[in-house]
């Protein structure tokens, strides 16, 4: 008969789950059990019963309200939150700081050609480059920045917007040797015609392939939608992405972050931490109110009785008042040590604000170092304190440098590289270089074979870092294109030429050459 007191397995789990959502322990061991074998994934825990996110696509997730409530809030940040200003233009200085320097390394071995012959390819490459990039005539529509510029301004756009659009209109103007032009567009200006909803092959300004993915035309206004404009009404153009005979770049996207396969547009670099950022900022800005009224406290005197009001102060004589009518007084305002007169029967109130807060400090670097934390930003490199030792500094300026090199390198795969290949294009054509073979794709690539060297890295102590490379290079470790591009910014073959010359023209001039009262003697103790 024990059978009849039996329990189901569907029973014990209604039990289980009942006794886990009241908080009690489970057959299953203790109180920490979990109906799923991912307590992650757990839907009873207390702890995570109201995290409940939904499953959604890269579009879906990055919706067109989100985003643009995020733009909004991080080009504000940008402008007014010190935190949120010093990330963002510590990435830009940075990556890209004075401009990422094209040196061109046509592939010779791919091409066929002596290294000779690369090295006057890349020569001449490097000049026509050079002219293109340093005019702002010749590489920007607006005319007003050189392409060094450009990189600044492309890689601050992308951080606050999320992503920037760069259009490659033809434009032939006086003086210019180049009629391409570079003409940047804000994340804004790319949008749906007319405000029309997303379907299967829009998304927020982009056409798509639905089968593919594959962007296929960008819908550009003449304007900022959320503007009024009444000059003129708004418009949309419709710009393919590549050309369909000779499949150009006619647009190019440069994105802050591109972190899902299939997502059309990019989120905000302060996107993730916007929330802390507005709180700290509002408890920052607090902290500092207080001290400066702690700093102007003020000193009230009461009158007696006996008060004589002739005697009042003179800013409170500055109206006639009929006889008998009580004075205007002037009003009660904070002062720096200042003493206001109180009418006769008032009697002051005054309080402690006990500022500045002890604990202000060591509570506003836990919540920066959160946020420097998501921001791939150590807080020594957000704040630029170093006050800690030389091992912990150089940590702190080596993890930020891992990510200020990735991003230099999205930089040069959106912006920068394309750019390069659209200059040589039009180089090719105009015929003020010769590349035999060009319009094959796979020589086409060996030729615009190109490294961006931007400024270098810097350190804490040059003398320590020198040797270090020294080591590296002896031990095999490295090679000194690599050491004289991370300390200098120039590439090996630069520094080597320059420094030729300069050893020749000192041996032209009779002058002594360095280090060579310390060579002697180094040679004479090996021949004894």
């Amino acid at each position: 008969m024990g059978w009849f007191n039996r329990t189901s397995p569907e029973e014990k789990a209604v039990r289980a789950a009942v006794a886990l959502m009241q908080g009690q322990p489970t057959a299953q061991g203790g109180g920490g059990g979990s109906e799923t074998r991912w307590r992650g994934a757990s839907r009873m825990l207390r702890s995570m019963v109201s995290w409940v996110p939904r499953l959604g696509s890269a579009t879906r997730d990055l919706s067109k309200t989100e985003r643009g409530t995020l733009v909004a809030r991080s080009r504000d940040a940008m402008r007014n939150h010190l935190l949120g200003r010093a990330a963002v233009v510590r990435v830009r200085s940075s990556v890209v700081g004075t401009g990422l320097i094209c040196r061109p390394q046509v592939d010779h071995e791919a091409l066929g050609i002596s290294e000779e012959q690369a090295d006057q390819l890349n020569t001449h490459l490097e000049r026509e480059w050079t002219l293109y990039a340093e005019d702002p005539r010749e590489c920007d529509a607006e005319a007003t920045s050189t392409h060094y510029q450009q990189q600044a301004i492309a890689l601050m756009s992308a951080l606050t917007g999320g992503d920037v659009f760069v259009a490659t209109p033809d434009i032939e103007r006086p003086g210019t040797l180049y009629s391409t032009r570079l003409q940047l567009l804000e994340t804004d200006r790319i949008c749906n015609p007319n405000a029309q909803p997303d379907n299967e092959q829009l998304c927020e300004g982009i056409e798509f392939d639905p089968d593919t993915g594959a962007p296929i035309a960008v819908w550009i206004c003449n304007g900022y939608p959320d503007e009024k404009r009444l000059t003129r009404p708004l418009k949309w153009e419709r710009l393919e992405v590549f050309g369909a005979v000779t499949g150009r770049r006619r647009v190019l996207q440069v994105w802050c972050d591109k972190e899902r396969p299939g997502q059309k547009r990019g989120a905000p670099y302060l996107a993730p931490v916007l929330e802390p950022l507005q709180k700290l900022e509002r408890y920052s800005s607090a902290e500092l109110m207080a001290a400066v009224i702690s700093a102007m406290f003020t000193v009230f005197l009461k009158k007696g009785e006996s008060f004589n009001q002739s005697n009042l102060p003179m800013s409170a004589l500055g109206n006639e008042q009929p006889e008998g009518a009580a004075p205007d007084l002037p009003p009660v305002e904070l002062g720096e040590g200042a003493v206001v007169d109180l009418a006769p029967g008032e009697e002051p109130i005054t309080a402690n604000p006990a500022r500045p807060n002890a604990q202000f400090d060591p509570f506003f670097m836990a919540v920066a170092k959160e946020i420097g934390a998501a921001l791939e930003l150590p807080v020594e490199e957000l704040l630029l304190y170093y006050s800690s030792s030389y091992s912990a500094a150089r940590a702190a300026m080596l993890q930020a440098w891992r990510m200020y090199s990735l991003r230099r390198w999205w930089l040069v795969c959106d912006f920068c590289q394309p750019s390069y290949e659209l200059l040589v294009d039009e180089a090719v054509a105009r015929g003020r270089i010769r590349l035999p073979g060009y319009s094959d794709p796979a020589r086409r690539r060996a030729y615009t074979r190109a490294v961006w060297i931007g400024p270098a890295r810097g350190a804490i102590d040059e003398l320590k870092e020198a040797k270090a490379a020294q080591a590296r290079i002896d031990a095999g470790l490295s090679n000194e294109t690599i050491e004289a591009a991370a300390m200098t910014g120039e590439t090996w073959q630069q520094i080597y030429r320059q420094r030729k010359r300069e050893v020749d023209q000192r041996r032209a001039d009779q002058m002594e050459l360095p280090n060579s009262k310390q060579a002697a003697p180094a040679e004479t103790n090996q021949e004894e």
